[in-house]
């Protein structure tokens, strides 16, 4: 045969070879689910009519108004402008006086559980005006939603409008985000971004940007599980390195005291998950699902499924290690770049699932989910598997009429489990392999010690429940308790301001007051008790309280008073820069009051002894220790024998004891300790925070609790005193 015929032979044979294996290699492949031509226009339409609605209902109202949570950003930026230390933002009422001297907004305003590193964003806005700063805030804010969707139609191949349309549906967690001028969208725009970097095998900066999404809210930290689970170690030392130079900038800004007390209160507290609504099914958290069955608490959950601290244990660390090891189990090291996509999308919805508390704007990061999964699911063949995934997020994301949504408490938290299964089950091709024996053994044990944590936090958590006293009131806050002549004063924060309450008769009435009622102070012995009212500025007023009537008297400027058990002295502390001061004036004088405590030793807290002596909390935040000032000499003892961190002292009717709050393990007990012997008693002991006591006589005490109610939202208690004896520790 002829060479060149051969030639021309094979190479015929080799090209039909290899057309046939290209036809079969087609026949595999995923087939274009059909366009009908209706498609684009209906999908625009819904592009129109989701921007029309978040036009209107959104941005026009978000510009207008100036609502929490936006402020609460602008104003811990702006004290640290004023060269105001930041040292307190985390306590409720200090916070909201600074609110009040700057005038920033009008209601209630409160900086807790976010850490320090997110006011860096803030720092540039504070420059303008509050509402001027948050319409700036919210053309970022499009800017950076803008820039997602641009970063994802870089990654996918999805178009732009399917991109738009599947971010607009959207629709609550946007409208909550810009409303309240929060940073999920920001969040959201980093985590494309670190996405992006890691499809390009940018690792160290997909790590520094997911660091920087976890030092405004803590909660995208736990994004380490994938850099670990796929032995990533340029993506997690970019995590590191990027989180320590956050950090080492925040506290060269804004000091090293504020990041004690975050680690030291703010840190544990919120591991609890002990924040705003710990039993509202809104919250769309398991933390808050389970608590609402297994956690009783007088008031806000007072008929659980079953009453069992222990159940509430296992329920949360089954729940947690079943959710982490379904992740481990199900993501693996791969070249698949869509199935390393689906691992990636997979990883949000897991972050919203353990997260301790989970608002409706936490949502926003599902527009990464659900775009990067779906374009996958498409790719993959899997096209019912996309449908469902759009119409969960949809579920996941649209607003419940107040009408029924009693009827789906827990429509968003179901949702996003869903989610988080489905993509697991995608990702892991089907596979339905039974996990290996050391699998199944690290579970077990990760159960019992998350168990064992679980039943830690919830010990002693029902020790005062008994003696929470009966005041029906809609607040969310009441605390500084004090007795005085005919019945008892404290503050309640309300909807929109803090008041002053007095129980009396077993009736609770309001105080007519212009400002916020920060503080009260009082005695059994006096007709009269005293307030912190902030407006502009802190004034202590003093109130005469008669059967039917009331009446005022602005004595000085200042706050935090204390009145001695004879009512015949009264101490406050008089605040400059955010740095106080204690004065000291007989209660029933017209003299000046004078300086006692100067701001070198940084009083926070004061009780006054019948002879005019001065008992002070001072020094560092994080670690406040007592002080002794004696008004005949103004010797300024301090009281070393007393261990710290110690706060709020007070002096009982007899001059012999005082009790205080110690912190300990991240939380405040009471304390009763004897100033003669040294004795000493601890009357709280929950992992939660017993704070401002008062005498209401000689063996009872007064105090705020926030067991099991959410930190700092506390209701008031009643403890009598046991023996107390009169032999030294």
């Amino acid at each position: 045969m002829n060479p060149l015929t051969e030639t021309r032979q094979s190479l015929g044979a080799y090209k039909a070879g290899a057309y046939e294996a290209e036809a079969k290699l087609n026949s595999q492949l995923p087939v274009e689910p059909p366009n009908p031509d209706w498609l684009p226009k209906v999908e625009w339409c819904a592009v129109a009519a989701l921007a029309i609605i978040f036009a209107g209902f959104t941005l026009v109202p978000a510009w207008r108004l100036l609502t929490s949570e936006f402020p609460n950003y602008y104003l811990a930026a702006e004290l640290y402008h004023r060269n105001i230390p930041l040292d307190r933002i985390y306590e409720w009422t200090w916070f909201q006086r600074q609110n009040d001297h700057l005038e920033v907004r009008d209601g209630l305003v409160s900086f807790a559980p976010n850490p320090p590193t997110s006011l860096l964003t803030m720092l540039p806005l504070t420059r303008l005006q509050p509402l001027a700063a948050k319409r700036v805030w919210l053309a970022l804010s499009l800017l950076f939603l803008a820039l997602s969707i641009y970063v994802l139609h870089r990654i996918t191949t999805l178009g732009w409008r399917r991109l738009i349309l599947i971010s607009l549906l959207c629709t609550l967690p946007l409208h909550v985000d810009f409303l309240y001028g929060r940073h999920y969208v920001f969040i959201l725009f980093l985590v494309c971004v670190a996405y992006y970097a890691a499809c390009r095998d940018k690792y160290l900066t997909c790590g520094a940007l997911w660091s920087a999404a976890a030092a405004i809210k803590l909660f995208p930290a736990l994004g380490v599980i994938l850099f670990v689970r796929k032995r990533n170690w340029r993506a997690l030392l970019g995590f590191v390195l990027c989180g320590a130079a956050l950090a080492a900038i925040s506290i060269f800004l804004f000091g090293p005291e504020v990041h004690r007390v975050f680690f030291h209160e703010v840190m544990s507290q919120a591991s609890r998950g002990d924040w705003l609504g710990p039993y509202a099914l809104s919250q769309n958290s398991f933390i808050t699902l389970c608590s609402r069955l297994f956690l009783i608490e007088p008031e806000l959950n007072p008929s659980p499924w079953i009453d069992s601290p222990a159940l509430y244990a296992v329920a949360m660390a089954a729940t947690v290690t079943i959710l982490i090891f379904a992740f481990l189990l199900s993501t693996r090291s791969t070249k698949n770049p869509k199935a390393a996509s689906l691992d990636w999308a997979a990883l949000i919805p897991l972050m919203l699932l353990l997260t301790t508390t989970s608002a409706s704007d936490y949502s926003c990061l599902l527009i990464f989910t659900v775009i990067v999964a779906f374009n996958a699911l498409l790719a993959m063949g899997k096209n019912k598997k996309a449908i469902a995934l759009l119409l969960l997020y949809v579920i996941a994301c649209a607003p419940v009429p107040a009408s029924i949504s009693h009827w789906f408490p827990l429509s968003r938290l179901i949702a996003t489990t869903a989610i988080y299964v489905l993509l697991l089950n995608s990702a892991s091709s089907g596979q339905k392999r039974f996990p290996a024996k050391y699998w199944l053994t690290a579970g077990l044990l990760s159960t019992v010690l998350l168990t064992a944590y679980n039943l830690h936090l919830v010990r002693n958590r029902r020790e005062d429940f008994s003696s929470r006293l009966p005041i029906a009131r809609n607040g969310y806050r009441l605390a500084s308790p004090v007795r005085i002549a005919n019945g008892m004063a404290f503050t309640e924060m309300q909807s929109a301001k803090y008041a002053i309450g007095l129980l009396r008769n077993e009736s609770v009435d309001d105080m007519p007051i212009s400002g916020d009622a920060l503080s009260v102070a009082g005695s059994s012995a006096s007709p009269q008790f005293y307030s912190e009212l902030t407006n502009g500025k802190s004034f202590i007023v003093k109130f005469l309280v008669e059967a039917n009537q009331s009446a005022t008297e602005v004595l000085a400027e200042g706050q935090e008073p204390a009145v001695s058990p004879d009512g015949k002295w009264l101490a406050f502390i008089r605040e400059q820069q955010g740095r106080g001061s204690v004065w000291l004036q007989a209660a029933n004088s017209e003299d000046a009051p004078h300086l006692v405590l100067s701001s070198i030793y940084q009083p926070i807290d004061v009780t006054v002894a019948d002879d005019g002596d001065v008992i002070a909390a001072a020094g560092k935040v994080s670690d406040p220790h007592l002080l002794l000032v004696r008004r005949s000499t103004q010797e300024v003892i301090k009281l070393a024998e007393f261990p710290h961190p110690a706060r709020y002292p007070s002096i009982s009717p007899d001059g012999q004891r005082l009790a205080f709050s110690r912190r300990d393990g991240g939380s405040w007990h009471l304390i009763v300790r004897s100033l003669t012997t040294g004795y000493e008693q601890q009357l709280t002991h929950a992992t939660c925070n017993a704070i401002s006591p008062s005498w209401e006589n000689a063996g009872t005490l007064l105090y705020a609790t926030d067991c099991g109610r959410g930190v700092g939202l506390s209701a008031i208690a009643r403890v009598v005193l046991p023996s107390f004896h009169k032999t030294k520790r």
